[in-house]
């Protein structure tokens, strides 16, 4: 076989495959399999998918993880649609500056980047001290927002963020500007080339994002665990309770079974009618 049909038919370079090959069964394939055989071996094959639901605590912060990945979306989404406007629509200068605070996110530590929600929010912190500065809370009172869903929700918002931001950004750059101009030429001012010609562009990127923020959000833990309060748990922090302070092994496992089969099921579901893969193939 000449050198042009081996590249062609790619098997000259077939090793190359190898590397990742075993970095996924390493890496993914090997702790999901030991996963679910702990499950498997405490609960049975049916036990798997029913046991967790036999806890109140469980069906709990199930019901409070998906209430709160939801409200984590939506607001996401109001908040990266209009960063991405803001992106495409700010001169060269602000527009780099904005894409450096957005990748930001990325770079710092999410750990050190929790740790400065609980600086912000914890009481006598830098809210409570701006508050009072700003005199609008003369008797000195904490705001209490510290380990509390009012006081989470922003923190996940900040490190959801990016992943709303940068399909919505890569829809926007997708826009012909042909459409634009041919919009403003009939007549069509600023909010109706925005409600007729952008946000219709921007759905799919805003449904990918949507998508992928919600499933993230899902099996957040870092963040939930230093700024959520104990009376309202998520499903990750449930597992992590299981696990480390009571010792269930099989429990946790078969409760991280699910949240994984969960996670599966919506990114599966999300990417067959909506193209997520095909969304980040663009950034």
């Amino acid at each position: 076989m000449s050198r042009t049909a081996t590249a062609r038919t790619g098997t000259g370079a077939r090793w190359l495959l190898l590397p990742p090959t075993l970095l996924l069964a390493v890496g993914l394939a090997g702790p999901l399999v030991a996963l679910i055989a702990a499950a498997w071996s405490t609960h049975g094959p049916a036990g798997v998918l029913t046991e967790p639901f036999e806890s109140d605590l469980f069906i709990g912060a199930t019901a409070r993880t998906l209430w709160l990945s939801a409200v984590v979306t939506a607001v996401c989404w109001l908040v990266g649609t209009g960063y991405a406007l803001a992106l495409a629509l700010a001169p060269a200068w602000l527009g780099r500056l904005l894409t450096a605070v957005l990748f930001l996110t990325f770079w710092v530590s999410l750990l050190v980047r929790t740790y400065g929600w609980v600086l912000t929010l914890q009481p006598g912190g830098a809210l409570d001290e701006l508050v009072q500065r700003l005199g609008l809370s003369a008797d000195g009172e904490s705001l209490g927002l510290y380990q509390t869903t009012p006081g989470l929700l922003p923190a996940m918002v900040h490190v959801m963020l990016p992943y709303m931001v940068l399909p919505i950004y890569a829809g926007l750059r997708a826009i012909d500007p042909a459409q634009l101009r041919a919009a403003r030429s009939l007549g069509g001012g600023d909010l109706l080339v925005l409600r007729k010609v952008v946000l219709p562009a921007l759905r799919s990127g805003s449904l990918a994002g949507a998508v992928l923020v919600f499933v993230l959000s899902l099996g957040f833990y870092v963040t939930p665990a230093f700024l959520g309060g104990p009376g309202d748990q998520v499903v990750s922090i449930v597992i992590g309770t299981e696990f480390g302070r009571l010792q269930n092994l099989g429990g946790a496992a078969a409760m991280g079974v699910v949240l994984l089969l969960a996670i599966l099921a919506i990114y599966l579901i999300a990417d067959r009618y909506l193209r997520i893969g095909e969304q980040w193939e663009r950034l």
